[in-house]
C-alpha cells in the first residue's frame, strides 16, 4: 500500500527517533517502509530527501555489515542535493580503513576547521603508512586546536611509526629529520646516537645531549647544568623551549624567565586554496607558522612572571600579546583568570575560566578553578555546587573531598563534614604532599567545636607528621593548639605552645593579646620582645568574635573588669565554645569585687550554656550572693551545690576552721537569725578531736546567749580555751574562775 508524503515524513521522524533510543530491530521495519515509497516526496524536497539519506546512512552502520560503496553513494546523494554536512562526512569518514581517499579531501575543503575530519584522515594516513603527511595534517589541527589530547597523542605515534621507519631504512636520511622526530618522540636510543654524529652541527648535537640530560638526571643536576654550563652555550631556539618547557614543569620557573624572551611574530599564509594540494599547502605553512609557538612563549614567560617574579607588568603583556595571536587559547585564557586572581577581580576571574572550558579547558581542571575562586570569595554553597558537579562526571578525589568538606564546615553543617572527613581519610591515599594534612586539621577544629578535645589533640599528632617541625604549616596547628588549650582551661600548656610560635616568628596579630593575658594571668615573665598591653591595642569597632575576645583580654589586664566582661560577654555569643568565654568573663568581673554583675554573668551561664556548669560555678554563684547580702539565695544555692555535688563538696575544703562553705553556712545561719542552724554549723568544727578555736570561742558566745544556766557547759568550754595557746582579751580566765566559784557553792557544799 502507497503512502502519501506526510505519512512518508512521519515514517522519516519516526526512524530518527528509533534510532536515538538505540532500537535497531524496530528501525530496520520503518526504513524497508521508507524506501518503498520515498519516490512519492517528488523532486522539491531536498531537505527530507537529505534527512532520510542520512538516516539510512545511520542505519547501514549500525544494523547491516558495513558496505563503503553503499555508503558512500549515500554521501553523494546528500552532496548533491546540496545538504550535506559536516556530520555526514564524520560519519563515513570514521570508518578510515574503508573509506577512499576523494571522500577526506572533499570533506576537508569543505570544513577545513572541523577537528574530528582531520583526526580520521590522519589515521587513514597512519594506516596508509604514509606517516610524513599525517604529521603534517596533526600538527596543522595542533595549530587551531591545541588542547586535543587525542591529536597529540596520534601525532606521537606518526612521529615514532615515521622515526621507525627511517631508522630501519637503507638509504641514506636526513640527520636533522631524525634529530626532529627523536626529539618529538624522546627516543633516547637514537638521541644518543646523534649527540656524537658529526653530519650534524654543533648547536644539534647539544639539543640531543642536553634532551637526553633531561630525560636521564634529576632536576636538581640539571637545574645545576643550567646555571654551569647550558647557560653560557649558543643553543638553538628549539633547545632553550626545550630547557624553559622542562624547568615549567618542575616549577623552576626562575630559568624560564632567565631563558625566553619575547617570542618572534608569527608567519602566517594566506588562507586561499581551491583545490586539495593547495590546501595541503597551507596546512603546511600554518603548521610551521610559529603561531602555536609564539603563545606557547607567552604561556610560560606569563606562568614564570606569575609564579616567580610576580611581575603584573610582565603578566599583563603576555596575557594580552598571546591572545591577540589567538583569543580562544584556552591555556592563555586560564592565564588571563589568574592575572585577574591576582588583582582581587573574581567576577573577571570566573568569566575568564569559563571562557577558557568553552574553547576546551577539561572540564576537570575548569570546576577545580572554579573551587580556588569560590574559596576566595566566600561562596561555600557554590563550592559544595562545584563538586557536586564534578561527582557526576568523575570519581571524587582527595582535594575534592577537602573542598566539600571545608565548605561543609564554613557552613556550621559539622555532621556532613566529619562524614566526607572521615570517609576522605579511609578510602583515599593519603601521600606525604597531598590535602590529607589539611583534612585533618578540619577534623580537630570539628573536635574543637565538640569540645573532643581527646580526639583535636589525638589528630593534631597525625596532621603535624606531615610537616617539617617549625615551618608554616607546622606552627598554623600550634596556633590551633593554643585556642583548644585556652579553652581547656590550660593555660600552663597553653602558654607553651604560644611562646614556642611567638620566638618561631609564626604567632599571629589575633593571638598575642593571648600571651600577654597568660603571662598576665599566671604570674609568668612576659618575653622581652612583647610589649605590654595598651589601650592603642584595642580595637575600636569590634565586629567578630577575635575582636571582642581580645579586646576583653586586653581591658582585664588593663584592670577595666567591667569593660572586660562586657567584651567577653559579647564574643561568647560567637564562640563555639560559649561557656567557656562567659566563665571566663566570670572570672573577669569577679576581680572587680562588685557582685551583682558576676551574679548575672552566673545565671546565664546556667540558662544559656547549662553544658559549662560545675561545682565551682556553683560554688562561686553562691558565694557572691553572699557578698550580696542576698542571705536566703546564698543559703538555697549552697543547698543546691550541695545536692548536686555533694562529694566533692564535701571533700573539697579541709576539715577545720578553713572548710569555707562550712563557715559560709554558720554565717549565714546567723546573718538570718537562725540560731539552731548556727548553733549546729558551729557545733560542727568541735567534732574534731582539735576542735576549731574561733569555733570554741564562738560556742562561748551561745553558750553565753542561750544556755546561762548551763554552769557545766560554760566552764567545759572555757576550760577548753584556757588550754589553747592564745591570748585572751575578754575576761576569759576570769569568768572560768567565776564559774568555779559558783559550781564549787551551789554542788559542792
Amino acid at each position: 500500500m502507497s503512502l502519501s508524503k506526510k505519512e512518508v515524513l512521519k515514517l522519516i521522524e519516526r526512524a530518527e527517533e528509533i534510532y536515538k533510543a538505540n532500537q535497531y530491530m524496530q528501525l530496520q521495519t520503518v526504513i524497508v517502509t521508507i524506501q518503498d515509497n520515498i519516490d512519492i516526496l517528488g523532486d522539491d524536497n531536498a531537505a527530507v530527501y537529505a534527512r532520510y539519506y542520512r538516516i539510512y546512512m545511520l542505519y547501514i552502520g549500525a544494523f547491516e555489515e558495513l558496505n563503503m560503496p553503499v555508503l558512500h553513494s549515500y554521501l553523494v546523494a546528500l552532496e548533491n542535493c546540496r545538504e550535506v554536512q559536516a556530520s555526514d562526512y564524520e560519519y563515513v569518514c570514521s570508518y578510515y580503513k574503508e573509506c577512499e581517499n576523494e571522500v577526506y579531501e572533499n570533506a576537508l575543503i569543505q570544513f577545513p576547521y572541523n577537528e574530528n575530519l582531520h583526526v580520521y584522515y590522519a589515521l587513514k594516513l597512519q594506516e596508509d603508512k604514509r606517516y610524513d603527511e599525517a604529521i603534517v595534517i596533526l600538527k596543522y589541527i595542533l595549530e587551531c586546536y591545541p588542547a586535543l589530547t587525542e591529536a597529540r597523542l596520534l601525532l606521537w605515534e606518526a612521529e615514532a611509526a615515521q622515526l621507525k621507519k627511517l631508522t630501519n631504512s637503507n638509504e641514506e636520511v636526513d640527520r636533522h629529520q631524525l634529530l626532529d622526530l627523536a626529539s618529538a618522540t624522546h627516543n633516547l636510543d637514537v638521541l644518543k646516537e646523534l649527540q656524537v654524529d658529526d653530519r650534524l652541527d654543533l648547536a644539534s648535537k647539544d639539543h640531543a645531549r642536553i634532551q637526553i640530560s633531561l630525560w636521564e638526571a634529576r632536576s636538581v643536576e640539571n637545574k645545576n647544568l643550567w646555571k654551569t654550563e647550558w647557560k653560557s652555550l649558543k643553543l638553538a631556539n628549539r633547545t632553550r623551549l626545550l630547557i624553559a618547557d622542562y624547568a615549567a614543569s618542575f616549577m623552576m620557573y626562575d630559568i624560564v624567565s632567565q631563558i625566553l624572551k619575547a617570542p618572534s611574530k608569527p608567519q602566517f599564509p594566506e588562507e586561499q586554496y581551491s583545490n586539495f594540494d593547495q590546501y595541503k599547502e597551507y596546512m603546511q605553512e600554518l603548521a610551521t607558522s610559529g603561531w602555536q609557538l609564539a603563545q606557547h612563549y607567552y604561556l610560560l614567560l606569563g606562568n614564570a612572571a606569575n609564579y616567580h617574579t610576580q611581575n603584573n607588568q610582565v603578566l599583563q603583556t603576555c596575557v594580552e600579546q598571546g591572545l591577540a595571536l589567538n583569543p580562544k587559547n584556552p591555556l592563555l585564557l586560564v592565564l588571563k583568570a589568574k592575572s585577574l586572581f591576582r588583582k582581587a577581580k573574581y567576577s573577571e576571574c570566573g568569566a575568564a575560566y569559563h571562557e577558557a572550558f568553552r574553547n576546551g579547558l577539561r572540564m576537570s581542571e575548569y570546576l577545580f578553578y572554579l573551587l580556588e575562586v569560590n574559596s576566595r570569595i566566600e561562596s561555600w554553597q557554590g563550592i559544595l555546587d562545584i563538586v557536586a558537579q564534578f561527582h557526576r562526571r568523575q570519581s571524587p578525589t582527595l582535594k575534592t573531598m577537602f573542598f566539600k568538606a571545608r565548605a561543609l564546615v564554613k557552613l556550621q553543617r559539622f555532621d556532613e563534614a566529619l562524614e566526607v572527613i572521615n570517609e576522605s581519610l579511609s578510602d583515599f591515599p593519603l601521600p606525604a604532599h597531598s590535602y590529607a594534612p589539611w583534612i585533618y586539621n578540619l577534623r580537630m577544629i570539628i573536635h574543637k567545636v565538640n569540645l573532643d578535645y581527646t580526639a583535636f589533640f589525638e589528630d593534631m599528632q597525625e596532621e603535624i607528621n606531615y610537616y617539617q617541625e617549625g615551618d608554616s604549616d607546622y606552627c598554623s596547628t600550634i596556633n590551633l593548639c593554643v585556642e583548644a588549650l585556652l579553652e581547656m582551661g590550660d593555660y600552663q600548656e597553653c602558654y607553651k605552645y604560644a611562646i614556642y610560635n611567638h620566638e618561631q616568628g609564626h604567632l599571629p596579630e589575633e593571638l598575642k593579646p593571648v600571651l600577654q593575658w597568660l603571662c598576665f594571668y599566671e604570674y609568668i615573665p612576659k618575653p622581652e620582645d612583647l610589649n605590654s598591653a595598651t589601650e592603642e591595642d584595642l580595637i575600636a569597632e569590634p565586629s567578630t568574635f577575635l575582636d571582642f575576645r581580645n579586646n576583653g583580654l586586653i581591658h582585664w589586664m588593663l584592670r577595666n573588669h567591667s569593660a572586660g566582661a562586657a567584651c567577653l560577654i559579647q564574643g561568647a555569643e560567637m564562640a563555639s565554645n560559649k561557656g567557656y568565654y562567659l566563665k571566663l568573663a566570670l572570672a573577669c568581673s569577679k576581680e572587680s569585687f562588685i557582685a551583682a554583675p558576676s551574679i548575672e554573668i552566673c545565671e546565664t551561664i546556667k540558662r544559656e550554656a547549662p553544658e559549662a556548669s560545675d561545682w565551682q560555678l556553683d560554688y562561686d554563684y553562691a558565694e557572691l550572693l553572699y557578698d550580696d547580702k542576698r542571705y536566703i539565695d546564698s543559703l538555697i544555692a549552697y543547698q543546691n551545690m550541695l545536692q548536686n555535688y555533694p562529694d566533692y563538696s564535701f571533700e573539697h575544703f579541709p576539715k577545720d576552721e578553713n572548710h569555707m562553705m562550712l563557715r559560709r553556712l554558720k554565717f549565714i545561719s546567723k546573718d538570718l537569725n537562725n540560731s539552731e542552724a548556727y548553733i549546729k554549723y558551729n557545733a560542727m568544727f568541735l567534732s574534731k578531736e582539735e576542735p576549731s578555736e574561733v569555733a570554741l570561742l564562738d560556742q562561748v558566745t551561745v553558750a553565753n546567749t542561750h544556755f546561762k544556766d548551763d554552769l557545766y557547759l560554760q566552764h567545759n568550754l572555757l576550760e577548753r580555751i584556757t588550754k589553747l595557746d592564745i591570748e585572751f582579751d575578754n575576761g576569759e580566765i576570769e569568768a572560768l574562775a567565776e564559774i568555779k566559784t559558783r559550781i564549787r557553792n551551789t554542788s559542792f557544799v
